[in-house]
């Protein structure tokens, strides 16, 4: 019968002398990893979900021989998880618990991720169809991608350590329970490329509301632009009699009316042929 012990941090002082020198310090110096221990077992740590992969006080680590799983982390989710297996008889079956807790730690996440997609698409929908985009919904985006990053390093580094046990370089991991950490690192792939698919979502759903916000101010300068044209024709009529010339206009009686229904004219029919090309 195979023994599990959740203790509180790493700081345990047995730890050294259960890993041994060499493994004690270069375990020290990394985020997350998975060595092997003499030729009887596995030491590995990684960063919990939702942490900002600051390094040794986020971290759990993990040692499991043929016998004994070893946990050392205050990670509430996975101290339950733990707390609720149940350790099989037979030999090496601390392997085959190692191998569940992994598969309950990640066993909820594509429905997460699936909660994140649906999320993400409301939010694209709104920034389009909004006429004037909240703050709030533009810090989302940025919120998304932040939180898919870590979901992101989370999966890396799993798979990572899922992958080396799966491969088991001094062969002390039964074949059954090697094959289900193949098939849970194939699982952690398919995650890692929901999460890549998402980011690259989420930069589209960027690109298309600033595409939306140029099309919206091209808009706008178009019609500025064509306000402009209707009425640039009205400065040459007023340069035109401006000009210190006896023009025939300035001596009529109805020559005041006249420059007037010109003008009109002139912005109407400016107007209409805008209009009929669509300029606007």
């Amino acid at each position: 019968m195979s023994v599990i012990e959740i203790l509180p941090s790493q700081g345990d002082e047995t730890l050294e002398a259960l890993l041994g020198e060499t493994v004690y310090i270069h375990q020290r110096k990394r985020r997350h990893f998975c060595l092997p221990v003499g030729n009887q077992g596995y030491f590995l740590a990684f960063n919990p979900k939702g942490s900002k992969m600051s390094g040794m006080t986020e971290r759990q680590s993990i040692y499991c021989d043929g016998d004994t799983l070893r946990y050392y982390g205050a990670d509430k989710r996975s101290r339950a998880i733990l707390g609720g297996l149940k350790p099989l008889s037979g030999d090496h079956d601390a392997f085959w618990v190692l191998a569940m807790f992994f598969t309950e730690l990640t066993e909820e996440d594509v429905d997460h991720l699936e909660t994140m997609e649906e999320k993400i698409n409301n939010l694209e929908i709104q920034l389009l169809t909004n006429n004037g985009a909240a703050h709030s919904e533009l810090s989302r985006i940025a919120d998304f991608r932040k939180a898919l990053l870590t979901r992101k390093r989370y999966y890396d580094q799993l798979g990572l350590i899922i992958d080396r046990l799966a491969e088991d370089q001094i062969g002390v991991i039964p074949e059954g329970v090697r094959r289900h950490f193949h098939a849970l690192g194939q699982y952690l792939r398919y995650l890692l490329q929901f999460v890549v698919d998402l980011r690259e979502f989420v930069t589209q759903v960027r690109e298309a509301y600033q595409a939306k916000i140029d099309i919206d101010q091209n808009q706008t300068m178009k019609i500025f632009t064509v306000i402009t044209a209707i009425f640039l024709p009205l400065s040459l009529i007023v340069g035109w009699y401006g000009m210190n010339f006896n023009i025939p206009e300035f001596n009529w009686a109805h020559g005041y009316l006249y420059v007037i229904v010109l003008s009109i004219a002139v912005c109407a029919g400016c107007f209409v042929i805008f209009k009929r090309h669509k300029w606007f």
